[in-house]
């Protein structure tokens, strides 16, 4: 799961918009979505049309304790839900001044959650304080709007200081990228800002441009995503193509989890047989001696194409090279028609038939 903060200081800056029409166009891709608002001021849960009468409890209840965040959860669309915000939560940091655990609550809400998310986005209000700091320690990746002008660079500047206040404080790190939105291609200082922000953050730049579009403040006022008020609207197009980016992302981010939590990679196996990479790609290598034939099977093709195996030494050392994108991959050996993990590879996960299931990781 994936839990995405979106965040700037600065208002007006198409926070809220795109954490709407982001949490839109990944359910239209068929991923699970949870739109988490955090604003007291409660856009995002008036721009998917809901109000006071429909929301009774809120992420002020979660944020203090007092419900689950499952409670307060309601469905804008078929994968697609909300937890919505209101304006008591403009009074939770006063009411946890001085309390341990203040800047928790948010992750141990999200540790408790019943049902499964492929994402959990996350609206931000407009500052930096007590729920921003929340949102960035229950989230393990942020994205900052940028409008073009200064103060919107300026609030970047802040939040990057937060962000290594909660690394430092909470020895937690996020994974930031930035997105440009009201974008006005017809002015020279747009442009600029675009250059400054590209030149400045590199990599960290989602390549769509979110551009100026009525249409885009007609939706939010219908109280529904541009993906339906206007499919084929430049602005609904644009959001379509970030959600792109996003899910192309996957399996780059689970490089990084699975980095992080010390997972071994090809390049760091120690066993003698283990995978490891080689010209061609990642080399699968399993002792079977005896065996009339063994092939590779995994996540990568579907677990249904088997890739066959070759001991062309006639020594039992059957091997295969797998040509695998940057991911982390389940797979097993069949030898003989019955399947098994590696054995020399000390990572598993169970499987759906109460067996057990090798992991690689691919950088």
């Amino acid at each position: 799961m994936r839990t995405i903060a979106v965040v700037n200081q600065k208002g007006g800056c198409g926070k809220t918009t795109t954490a709407i029409n982001l949490c839109a166009s990944l359910a239209e891709k068929g991923r699970g979505v949870l739109l988490v608002d955090l604003d007291p001021q409660a856009h995002a849960t008036a721009g998917v049309g809901l109000g006071p009468k429909e929301t009774a409890e809120t992420m002020y209840e979660v944020m203090l304790g007092e419900t689950s965040l499952e409670k307060v959860i309601h469905e804008v669309k078929p994968g697609f839900d909300i937890a919505p915000s209101g304006i008591l939560l403009s009074a939770f940091e006063q009411k946890l001044a001085g309390l341990p655990g203040r800047e928790s609550c948010l992750l141990a809400a999200f540790r408790g959650l019943a049902r499964t998310y492929d994402y959990i986005i996350v609206d931000c209000p407009p500052s930096i304080g007590l729920i921003t700091f929340n949102a960035l320690r229950a989230c393990n990746e942020a994205i900052v709007p940028i409008e073009g002008s200064f103060f919107s660079l300026w609030g970047v500047g802040r939040l990057l200081d937060m962000i290594e206040l909660v690394r430092e404080e909470t020895s937690h790190d996020i994974r930031l990228k930035v997105l440009c939105t009201m974008y006005d291609g017809r002015t020279k200082f747009a442009a600029e800002i675009v250059e400054d922000i590209v030149e400045h953050f590199s990599e960290r730049t989602y390549k769509t441009l979110i551009h100026n579009n009525v249409k885009l403040r007609e939706a939010a006022s219908h109280g529904v995503p541009i993906t339906e008020y206007d499919v084929l609207s430049r602005g609904s197009k644009e959001y379509r193509a970030l959600a792109d980016e996003v899910v192309a992302e996957e399996n780059e981010v689970k490089v990084e989890e699975a980095l992080q939590v010390g997972l071994p990679t090809p390049e760091n196996q120690k066993e003698n047989y283990g995978p490891r990479p080689v010209p061609g790609g990642i080399l699968f290598t399993v002792e079977a001696p005896g065996a009339a034939s063994v092939a590779l099977t995994g996540d990568f093709n579907g677990w249904t194409e088997p890739i066959k195996m070759n001991d062309d030494d006639e020594d039992g050392i059957w091997v295969a090279i797998a040509n695998l994108d940057p991911g982390v991959y389940q797979y097993k050996f069949v030898v003989d028609g019955e399947w098994t993990h590696d054995p020399e590879n000390p990572v598993s996960v169970d499987d759906s038939h109460s067996g057990t299931n090798s992991v690689v990781v691919v950088k």
